[in-house]
């Protein structure tokens, strides 16, 4: 048997090893209890954290991330075929944290150690060059895991920056508002004989704050900088637009509300006073991923026309003059 059938028939059997290690890791051995009182593997945790609509995307993650690696096959291919032995010190230090978290009875570990052994494991079994192509389908599979502690981090945060931001825009346009704490409403009108609250009254919860679904519009993003634009540079000037471009949409949708609570009735357009949605709210959810993607699209053709074209590599054609001299 040659070298080369020999590492080809090692690796297969490598892979093989670590399929069904990453399976008993993930699949088979409980990992951690969290909140109850018997623990439960980590496919288990993202199977009951994916029912969440904050982290719903996580189900489509697999499939995103098998195609990404697909269409790099051909460069894949015709990239050296090598071993690092970093990546077998990467790997094992992966396990060890593994270990750790299973220890510790937290999920946060078993998914960054999971995230550190498939790392380890391509340097291990097939050198950088074949890595760095599927550099960025491991860098989507971060995606994949629920991080549910920067719901209450910076959720609350976000609840207060969104009330703020749209009772500004409301005042600036001529439509007096009052913000209390995370709710919006509208101002009491004396002359009129109106009370606070009477136009539109609106509190700002944690879906409507804009997490439910800045998630989302992360993998939507990173998906977009990474075919719209062609370089790094621009593809992370792009992605890091995700994060404002989520506000002001959301801003959108709750004017779209609180304008729709003035023309058609609080009932209508949000709901009544037992906290029944109505339909109207419910269809306005659609509405913040299409103002994002209008204004991701506006902010890449204005990259386009700021640095010029798509950040292709122009190829610059030389042109030869072959003379040859009469004998």
């Amino acid at each position: 048997m040659s070298s080369h059938a020999t590492t080809v028939l090692r690796n297969a059997l490598l892979v093989l090893a670590l399929g069904m290690a990453l399976l008993l890791l993930v699949g088979l051995q409980p990992y951690a209890a969290g909140y109850g009182h018997f623990r439960r593997t980590i496919f288990e945790e993202l199977l009951m954290r994916w029912k969440d609509p904050t982290w719903q995307h996580g189900v489509l993650l697999p499939f995103i991330v098998g195609y990404l690696i697909w269409r790099r096959r051909e460069q894949t291919r015709h990239a050296t075929l090598s071993s690092s032995r970093w990546g077998f010190l990467i790997s094992v230090f992966a396990l060890l944290l593994y270990f750790a978290g299973f220890r510790a009875n937290n999920f946060y570990c078993g998914y960054l150690s999971i995230m550190i052994l498939l790392a380890g494991a391509s340097l291990w079994l097939q050198g950088a060059p074949r890595s760095r192509q599927m550099l960025f389908a491991w860098l989507m599979l971060g995606f994949l895991w629920p991080l549910p502690f920067l719901e209450e981090s910076i959720g609350y945060q976000m609840r207060l920056m969104m009330v703020k931001t749209t009772g500004f825009v409301l005042n600036a346009v001529g439509v007096d508002s009052l913000v209390a704490g995370t709710a919006l409403q509208s101002m009491p009108n004396l002359e009129l004989g109106r009370r606070a609250g009477e136009l539109f009254s609106v509190g700002i919860a944690a879906p409507c704050s804009g997490m439910r679904s800045l998630f989302a519009l992360l993998v939507v993003g990173a998906l977009f900088s990474y075919f719209r634009q062609r370089s790094l540079g621009r593809r992370l000037a792009l992605f890091s637009t995700i994060l404002p471009i989520a506000v002001l949409a959301n801003m959108t949708r709750i004017l779209v509300l609180i304008f729709a609570a003035m023309a058609f009735g609080q009932n209508w357009a949000i709901g009544d006073a037992e906290k029944e949605v109505s339909a109207f709210h419910e269809l306005t959810g659609i509405l913040v991923f299409l103002v994002a993607l209008l204004l991701l699209q506006a902010a890449s053709w204005l990259l386009d026309r700021l640095c010029g074209g798509l950040g292709f590599k122009r190829a610059r054609v030389v042109t030869r003059q072959v003379v040859s001299s009469a004998p």
